[in-house]
C-alpha cells in the first residue's frame, strides 16, 4: 500500500569546411567524411529541440525521484513516531479522510462524458467505474494534501537545477482570456477532440483563476492529423468568434466533446449564436485558412502534440500538473518585478 499512495501522487569544399571547424570551436569530432568533420555542437544545433525535450525528462524523472525518496523516508519517520506500521499510518491519515461521491457528483461526470460513450452506454451501466475513478482521484488530492503537508515541516527543498529552457518568440494572435495588460502570457496551441487537451483546459482554468489579472490566455488551433472531426470542430469556434462567443463555444465543446457537424450546430445554437450566420460561415469553409495559419504558427515553434503551451515564450508540453504551470509563472512574475 505504501508504495501504490506514494507512486499515485507522485520526455563544397574546402573553405567551408575550415569554416565548419572554426564555428563549432573545440568540441569532440561526432563523425569524419572526405575532407568534412562534424563536431558535436553542430550535431546538437541540429537536434536542438528534441535534446531539449529529453533534457527535460531526465529532470522531471530525477525531480520526481527525489520528491519519493523524501515521501518514503518522512512517512517512516511519522509512521515510527505515531507507534504504527506505514501502512496503518497511510490509512489513518489518508483512507479514513475519504468520502463516498455523491450521486450528483457521479451523474454530472457522467453527462461531462456521455459524448465519448456508445449511445447505447447508461449511467448504471458505468456508475461502478465512475465511483472508482473518482476515489483514485480523491485519493491522489489528500496523499498530494499530506506528503506535501510532511515536506512543508520538515523544509523539504529541490535544489537540482533543470535545463536551461529557451524562450521563442510565439504570437499570442488569437481569442483571449484575461487581463489583456497581463505581464505573463500563456499561448495555448490545442485540439478540441483531444482528451489530453479536454484535461489540460480544466487544469488552465484553474491557473487563471489562481493568478487572477496577473496571466493571460491566448488560444491557437492545432487539429492533429489523425483526429477526423477536429479541424471543423476548430473552424467552428472561429465561425463562433465572429459572433464573440468564441469561448463560449470552446468550453462547450470541450465538455460535451460531441464533434460531429451536427452536434456543433446544435451546441453552437444552444450558446446563443446566430443560427444562420454560423450554419453559413461553418458549411463554407471560409474560417479553414486561420486555422491553417495557427497550425503553421506551432509548426514553426516546435509543436508536434497536444496540447502544448508557451508561458512568454517558455514551452510546456502535454497535459502538466498546475504546478508545472506555477513554477513558470511564479519565476517570470519575480522576473518582472510582479
Amino acid at each position: 500500500m505504501r508504495f501504490l499512495f506514494i507512486g499515485a501522487v507522485i520526455l563544397s569544399g574546402c573553405a567551408a569546411s575550415q569554416a565548419s571547424q572554426r564555428d563549432d570551436g573545440p568540441t569532440p569530432v561526432v563523425a569524419k567524411f572526405q575532407d568534412r568533420v562534424i563536431r558535436l555542437t553542430e550535431v546538437d544545433a541540429k537536434v536542438a529541440d528534441e535534446l531539449i525535450k529529453l533534457q527535460e525528462q531526465i529532470f522531471e524523472l530525477r525531480s520526481e525521484a527525489a520528491d519519493r525518496i523524501a515521501i518514503e523516508a518522512l512517512v517512516s519517520k511519522a509512521a515510527k513516531a505515531a507507534g504504527q506500521s506505514e501502512d496503518q499510518w497511510l490509512a489513518k491519515n489518508i483512507e479514513s479522510g475519504l468520502t463516498e461521491p455523491s450521486d450528483t457528483e457521479m451523474l454530472a461526470l457522467f453527462e461531462k462524458a456521455r459524448g465519448r460513450l456508445p449511445p447505447e452506454v447508461s449511467y448504471d451501466d458505468v456508475k461502478p467505474e465512475i465511483r472508482k475513478a473518482v476515489q483514485r482521484e480523491e485519493r491522489a488530492r489528500k496523499a498530494r494534501e499530506v506528503f506535501g503537508k510532511l515536506k512543508k515541516e520538515a523544509g523539504f527543498e529541490l535544489v537540482l537545477e533543470g535545463p536551461v529552457k529557451a524562450r521563442k518568440p510565439v504570437d499570442a494572435k488569437g481569442p483571449s482570456r484575461g487581463n489583456a495588460s497581463a505581464k505573463v502570457v500563456i499561448v495555448e496551441f490545442a485540439d478540441f477532440e483531444c482528451g489530453f487537451c479536454a484535461k489540460a483546459h480544466e487544469t488552465v482554468m484553474g491557473v487563471m483563476k489562481a493568478y487572477g489579472d496577473k496571466v493571460r490566455l491566448v488560444f491557437r488551433h492545432y487539429p492533429l492529423s489523425f483526429h477526423a472531426k477536429a479541424p471543423k470542430a476548430a473552424e467552428a469556434t472561429a465561425c463562433a468568434d465572429e459572433q464573440g462567443k468564441f469561448w463560449e463555444l470552446h468550453d462547450a465543446l470541450f465538455e460535451s466533446q460531441e464533434l460531429e457537424v451536427d452536434a456543433l450546430k446544435m451546441q453552437a445554437k444552444r450558446t446563443g449564436l446566430d443560427e444562420q450566420k454560423f450554419n453559413s460561415c461553418l458549411d463554407s469553409g471560409r474560417t479553414a485558412p486561420l486555422v491553417k495559419r495557427d497550425m503553421m504558427a506551432g509548426q514553426q515553434v516546435g509543436v508536434s502534440g497536444t496540447p502544448a503551451f508557451f508561458i512568454n515564450g517558455f514551452m510546456l508540453s502535454g497535459a502538466q500538473p498546475e504546478e508545472a504551470f506555477r513554477k513558470l509563472i511564479d519565476a517570470e512574475l519575480a522576473r518582472l518585478g510582479e
